[in-house]
């Protein structure tokens, strides 16, 4: 059963942005069944955490020849701050645990996440700076920190 997460609207802005700049992901998908592997805290083994993951397999035409050649892997944690990126080894895992973006953060503008993501499947480093937030961020995050709240019985 498929149901509305909070985080969904961030996502599917961004999405939007990505498939309207020509670099569509070949898949995505959000979750809230992930254990929050961040946790040190009682709630560590026990508490759920938001996920969004994009993929671009390794014969996206976005993807430059020799960069990822089983494809890019684009994550979005709650309560990780910022975005996260790593390639696809051969056997379709990630070919180590996904790099922080620190300069993407957790509620980047999404033409901001289209920059990223078109220098990462190019192979060309990301722009500089720190991306703008994303103003429709406010009731997203909202809806993120109300369901933190009740996962965590807070």
């Amino acid at each position: 059963m498929t149901h509305d997460l909070p985080h969904d609207p961030y996502i599917t802005a961004v999405t939007t942005a990505l498939t309207a700049a020509g670099l569509e992901p070949n898949d995505h998908w959000t979750s809230d069944a992930d254990l929050d592997r961040y946790r040190d805290d009682d709630l560590a083994g026990i508490a759920a955490m938001l996920t969004a993951v994009l993929e671009w397999d390794g014969d996206h035409p976005a993807i430059g020849d020799g960069v990822a050649p089983y494809g890019v892997v684009l994550v979005w944690e709650h309560p990780v701050e910022s975005w996260m990126w790593a390639r696809r080894g051969r056997d379709g895992r990630l070919e180590r645990d996904p790099e922080v973006l620190p300069k993407l953060g957790r509620w980047s503008d999404p033409a901001a996440v289209v920059a990223v993501v078109r220098a990462l499947l190019a192979g060309e480093p990301v722009p500089e700076g720190y991306a703008p937030y994303w103003h429709e961020a406010d009731s997203v995050r909202r809806a993120v920190d109300a369901w933190t709240a009740v996962e965590t019985g807070q």
